[in-house]
């Protein structure tokens, strides 16, 4: 499973959906996180140009909050 780094932004709008991802904390107040292989490859394919796999799952979250609320 691939490691990944993702800030305290993104894993707190994580952890107001879903349990939080188990992780470690960084010394830069990130955490490094494990996520599965489809997973990282789904969110490559999801990221746009220069943006950060944080910056992308909190993109995917908001957007899919905002779908169910419209449903």
């Amino acid at each position: 499973m691939p490691d990944t780094e993702i800030t305290e932004e993104c894993r707190a709008l994580i952890a107001s959906v879903f349990e939080p991802p188990p992780g470690r904390r960084l010394p830069n107040g990130n955490w490094r996180i494990e996520i599965d292989a489809a997973t990282w490859q789904w969110l490559q394919r999801l990221r746009l140009h220069d943006e950060s796999i944080s910056d992308c799952i909190i993109r995917i979250v908001i957007i899919s909050l905002h779908r169910r609320g419209l449903q």
